[in-house]
């Protein structure tokens, strides 16, 4: 596959420093690579805060910031997984999460090897 170096850096810094920004002290990040039939698939797993249905819902949207008593404190622009969704877009594909409060979340990234973006 074909990528854009400052664009994977993008979506790798995002999500690894949000896994590790709303993680847990004592808490664990674990980034998994695999080849798909089209691409490749990032998955990004943390035994963090988490969030609920409908927190995850909004997570993509561009300035939206998730705030509770477990959030509040911790800064941010809300603007970096809307910049993840944009980028894996360029690539064909896409990003979704499945997130449980007090357990933690995963972020899954699809991106194509036929979005060649050189």
């Amino acid at each position: 596959m074909t990528a854009d170096r400052g664009e994977v850096e993008i979506l790798f810094n995002n999500l690894v420093g949000n896994a590790v920004k709303y993680n847990r002290a004592g808490g664990r990040v674990d980034v998994t690579l695999a080849p798909t039939e089209g691409g490749v698939r990032v998955d990004v797993a943390d035994t963090g805060i988490g969030l609920s249905a409908n927190e995850a819902s909004r997570l993509f949207q561009e300035f939206v910031r998730i705030k509770n008593g477990r959030t509040r404190m911790i800064p941010g622009t809300g603007l970096g997984l809307s910049i993840v969704k944009k980028v894996a877009q360029l690539y064909g594909g896409d990003v979704t999460v499945q997130s449980e409060p007090n357990v933690g979340s995963c972020f899954t990234v699809t991106l194509t090897k036929t979005a060649d973006r050189r």
